[in-house]
């Protein structure tokens, strides 16, 4: 009979555990539901920030991008003597084509900050002294040129 006792000891201790097993589990999910929401409001706070200063970094990308499109275009077709100047004016229409969608992608609407890019070598963008400031041409030399001499 010694052993009934022990059993139904064993029995009650093992129900009490399960019990405060519960209650803690219980407790750790409310906050663990706490902490997830907190952290939900967090993220939708920092995505409104970030989706309001994504545009201004995208136009300025852009407006860098082109400079140096037009610099690159430019020193290519001059170090190639203008033997690919159509192949070249044409990537370059090209790429300003596509820094001007995602310069509308970032405006989505609004005016664009700075003025798009044009298409053809030595066209000057709209406005380029003030929007953009002056255009980025080469360098009258050539490294390699002056190197030898």
């Amino acid at each position: 009979m010694g052993c009934m006792g022990i059993t139904e000891k064993a029995k009650e201790i093992a129900d009490v555990a399960l019990e405060k097993a519960g209650l803690y589990s219980e407790k750790a999910s409310a906050k663990a539901s706490e902490l997830a929401e907190r952290a939900g409001e967090k993220a939708t706070e920092l995505s409104g920030v970030a989706r309001e200063k994504a545009p201004g970094y995208l136009d300025r990308a852009t407006e860098l991008a082109g400079k140096a499109v037009d610099a690159t275009a430019a020193g290519v077709d001059k170090a190639t003597k203008g033997r690919f100047h159509e192949q070249i004016d044409t990537a370059h229409g090209k790429v300003g084509e596509t820094l001007d969608r995602a310069r509308g992608a970032a405006n989505k609407g609004d005016e664009p900050s700075a003025p798009p890019i044009t298409g053809g070598l030595g066209t000057p963008v709209p406005d380029a002294d003030t929007a953009q400031g002056p255009l980025i041409t080469p360098a009258a030399t050539n490294p390699d040129e002056d190197a030898k001499g």
